[in-house]
């Protein structure tokens, strides 16, 4: 994606105008750890949202998703550490008294509030705690409370994840900002992660979700560290429109441009996501050409992503074309394996679904890098696909074997 007609700039969430971020300690992590976000726009925002299709919802996801889209949302309410997730009737009681705390302190009205969790599974929320942390982070809200924000979402990830750009729409300066979270428990299938995004673009109700979808396509349901998709997945975008006046009237062309630097900002955090996998030692960029469509050519990158043979090969440093091959044949899709090329980086290792001479040592180079790319040509159409994955490395089976859920 081109950074050639949006400028990157500070400032997180916080960037857009009239938009505030908190991130405080409450005590559901241990020590002073921060665990507590809180994003504010001082002015109604359209919330659009896209939330994990896992049968099994946590509750804050099942609260959020009767709230969004929505027209006149003013915040959103994330803690990390306990994912409110299997806590049934408790667990909804505790979601809501989370909105409504900071509803109370803000003075929104109800409905105004959003809530995101994530962390263990199967755990209650200390509330006593959780309270008192919302009553903080509301008077702690400020125009730099970005970072801290990002960092109190974080849970195994090594670093916070935020960006911003800026685009010039009708003379003025329109600003997105994103912060997310997530390492593991990372697999297609809605978002895969805990993502906040902030526009002070103008956007109708509509159009912000469709957007929001579309940018979570490409990017965030195109990576993948483990296969496993989380109870909590939630992308939250709120657009309070305070770049341009009411009367402003968007034209096509700026409303690609957004769109761009929508899907910039997102591709850019899906990628940081993969980097941060828990236990990664190798980023995999996967492409899938010929497939007879574009939804093929998805179905097979994805076959390939989270093959954990393929993963381990990679690990290993082995060439692996037989598991990549097994992969993308397991997919549900169409193709003649007689048609099936193979390359890791620029070098052919199967041709016309065999086997093809190459250089050891250069596949060797190759294979030891850090970022490897490799490319699957199922010679059966103009279908085409990317996916972002890791290999699968002892210390991720440590990381996850200490889990309690």
């Amino acid at each position: 994606m081109r950074l050639e007609r949006f400028e990157r700039i500070m400032g997180g969430v916080c960037a857009p105008n009239d938009f505030l971020a908190s991130g405080v300690s409450c005590g559901i992590k241990d020590g002073e750890k921060l665990d507590l976000a809180l994003v504010y726009s001082e002015t109604p925002s359209v919330a659009a949202g896209v939330f994990t299709t896992n049968n099994v919802k946590a509750a804050p996801v099942l609260l959020t998703r009767e709230r969004v889209p929505g027209s006149a949302v003013r915040t959103v309410v994330i803690n990390s550490g306990c994912a409110n997730a299997l806590t049934g009737k408790k667990g909804m009681e505790d979601a809501a008294e989370m909105v409504r705390t900071v509803e109370d302190l803000l003075g929104l009205v109800e409905g105004q509030a959003l809530v995101c969790s994530t962390g263990h599974i199967s755990e209650y929320l200390p509330m006593e705690n959780v309270v008192k942390g919302i009553e903080r982070g509301v008077s702690e809200l400020s125009p730099g409370g970005n970072s801290d924000a990002a960092k109190a979402i974080m849970t195994t990830d090594t670093y916070p994840k935020e960006l911003a750009v800026e685009i010039e729409i009708g003379g003025e300066m329109v600003r997105l900002g994103a912060m997310a979270k997530g390492s593991g428990m990372i697999h297609p299938g809605m978002a895969t992660l805990i993502s906040i995004i902030t526009t002070d673009m103008p956007l109708v109700l509509d159009e912000a979700q469709d957007l929001l979808k579309k940018a979570v396509e490409w990017s965030f349901n195109r990576i993948s560290v483990d296969g496993a998709q989380s109870t909590n997945d939630t992308v939250l975008m709120l657009a309070n429109g305070a770049a341009l006046t009411d009367d402003y009237e968007v034209s096509g062309e700026e409303k690609e441009l957004f769109f761009e630097a929508l899907c910039w900002l997102t591709g850019n955090l899906a990628m940081a996501l993969v980097k941060d996998g828990e236990g990664a030692a190798k980023h995999i960029r996967i492409v899938v050409n010929g497939a007879v469509d574009d939804r093929s050519a998805v179905e097979a990158a994805r076959a390939i992503a989270n093959s954990n043979l393929v993963k381990s090969a990679f690990h290993g440093e082995i060439p692996g074309w037989g598991r990549i091959a097994a992969a993308a044949g397991s997919a549900d899709i169409e193709f003649d394996q007689d048609n099936l090329d193979i390359y890791i980086g620029e070098n052919k290792v199967v041709s016309g679904g065999e086997v093809s001479s190459y250089d050891s040592g250069v596949i060797a180079r190759m294979l030891a890098r850090d970022e490897i790319e490799i490319t699957v040509d199922l010679g059966s159409g103009g279908g085409s696909a990317y996916f972002l994955t890791t290999d699968l490395s002892e210390k991720y089976i440590k990381i996850n074997a200490s889990e309690k859920s």
